[in-house]
């Protein structure tokens, strides 16, 4: 593939997707990634937009440093960025901010919703919420702190909104409300592709950017065995 395809830009209704060359050597890529950063400084103007990288299956060091360059560069306001295509999310130290959220007095201060969450239909809690059904188009989340969601995610839904929860993130399956928001961050989703995704995904904030990863068993099992070894 020619240098000037190693990466391409493809714009969605509110963000683009980062097409990455398959057979190039990952140091070409990423100067690619650079130079393509630079002459998009002004077709986005400065607007939020949301981003996902297709064509290329990364290591979790490759996966960093392409998260790394979006979090130092100024040319593009980054408002979301989704899980890397075909490459299971490997454990994180940033899991453990589920555990220690609901270890805290904090985890206690829960309210319960049982049923769907229908177009109309808001649900406002000073702590967390749990929904046990889907959040339907035009049904609204808003929580002091975390938002868990056993059930399909389309909706708008907002965590973090009480200062005193320091880690808030948002677990559901298929993550692809219409809006999500944490702590003073809101990011919209993109609307002309759809999640099929039968996995739990988790949306947590780090630098003022919406992170999404997929939150597996191996995950989950790591997070809450993390206590005995980093002695939270």
């Amino acid at each position: 593939m020619g240098e000037g395809n190693l990466v391409v830009f493809k714009g969605t209704v509110d963000g683009i997707v980062v097409i990455l060359d398959e057979k190039a050597s990952f140091d070409e890529v990423i100067n690619r990634f650079k130079e393509k950063l630079n002459e998009s400084k002004t077709f986005f103007k400065g607007s939020k937009v949301c981003v996902r990288f297709k064509g290329r299956i990364l290591s979790t060091d490759e996966q960093n440093e392409l998260i790394d360059i979006l979090r130092k560069q100024d040319i593009i306001n980054i408002s979301f960025v989704h899980p890397f295509e075909n490459e299971p999310i490997p454990y994180d130290e940033r899991m453990l901010w589920v555990k220690n959220e609901l270890d805290t007095m904090n985890g206690s201060l829960t309210h319960f919703h049982y049923g769907i969450v229908r177009s109309g239909m808001q649900i406002e809690y000073p702590g967390n919420i749990i929904v046990f059904g889907d959040i339907n188009p035009g049904g609204v989340i808003k929580a002091g702190g975390n938002v868990i969601i056993f059930g399909s995610v389309k909706g708008k839904i907002h965590a973090g909104l009480d200062a005193n929860f320091k880690h808030p993130f948002i677990i559901g399956k298929g993550l692809m409300p219409i809006q999500i928001g944490i702590q003073n961050v809101i990011a919209p989703c993109p609307k002309d592709e759809k999640n099929t995704s039968d996995d739990l995904e988790i949306a947590y904030l780090v630098d003022e950017q919406v992170y999404v990863d997929v939150l597996d068993t191996k995950s989950i099992n790591h997070m809450l065995s993390a206590n005995d070894k980093q002695g939270v």
